[in-house]
């Protein structure tokens, strides 16, 4: 099969830091030997939004790969290809109504890499004026990796999608977090009830859904720093991105096309937000 080259400049900045760090000058120069007339602004830009996503980081005028990163994409791989290759691939935007397919992750890296491939496939199913519905225990991923999802959400507002989003928590990171979310295209409320198990967390796209569950392992040792800690510092950081590079655990993801249970889940949300789309 011929190779299919991504010329794109993020692209290419990855691909030529496999071999170790850069100075950004070096990959300037290597990125304009590919692709002529490349500014070398544009250069700059791809950097930086590299870094935005923790994917490369900066030190001391070099450019390398983010090793978390490196590590989430490896186990990724491995864990998609443990957990597809004895069943048939399916695109999650064309399940059928009903159907469903399930994965297993022993680590939170593996399965947040896979999460947010799913997340960002369906999210393309919708179009401006649509809603995106979230249903987490604690939104502790706005923690651990704040900027990359923070982009996420940023990505949505663009796109003139509306993020709506309840949190169980009501503890004071939570409250922290919530600070995040501008209540005009980024919705957020704190219930401080349990709706579901606190090892369950949802996305609804239409008619789709991604289901989570956490290992309760997981789940006792996110709860014991929501109750310990009392601000967001880098401590809180540490320990929740400890918990992400654990492996041994046993999580699980459903993603399903389901209208009644989407409509039900969203059913949920009325009660706290003002929202004008038809379920």
């Amino acid at each position: 099969m011929k190779e299919i080259l991504d010329l794109s400049i993020e692209a290419q900045i990855i691909s030529l830091l496999k071999g170790g760090s850069l100075s950004a000058i070096s990959l300037i120069e290597k990125i304009q030997s590919v692709r002529l007339n490349t500014p070398k602004q544009s250069v700059y830009l791809a950097i930086r939004k590299l870094k935005a996503k923790e994917i490369v980081v900066l030190h001391k005028k070099m450019v390398s790969l983010h090793q978390v990163w490196i590590s989430k994409m490896r186990d990724f791989f491995a864990e998609a290809g443990a957990a597809t290759s004895d069943s048939k691939e399916i695109s999650p935007s064309r399940l059928q109504e009903k159907e469903y397919i399930t994965y297993k992750f022993n680590s939170l890296q593996s399965l947040d890499m896979f999460w947010g491939h799913t997340f960002t496939l369906l999210m393309g199913t919708l179009t401006a004026g649509n809603s995106v519905f979230l249903y987490n225990p604690h939104q502790w991923f706005l923690i651990a990796r704040k900027q990359s999802e923070l982009n996420i959400i940023k990505d949505a507002k663009r796109r003139g999608v509306l993020w709506v989003q309840l949190i169980a928590g009501k503890k004071l990171l939570d409250v922290e977090v919530k600070k995040h979310f501008d209540g005009k295209q980024a919705k957020c409320h704190l219930l401080g009830e349990d709706v579901f198990d606190k090892s369950y967390y949802v996305n609804c796209f239409g008619d789709f859904l991604i289901e989570v569950w956490l290992d309760n392992k997981a789940v006792i040792e996110i709860e014991n720093i929501y109750s310990n800690y009392k601000v967001i510092n880098d401590e809180v950081v540490r320990l929740l991105q400890n918990i992400i590079e654990k492996k041994g655990f046993a999580h699980k993801m459903k993603i399903s096309k389901n209208i009644s249970k989407t409509v039900k889940i969203k059913s949920l949300f009325k009660k706290y937000f003002l929202i004008a789309e038809d379920f």
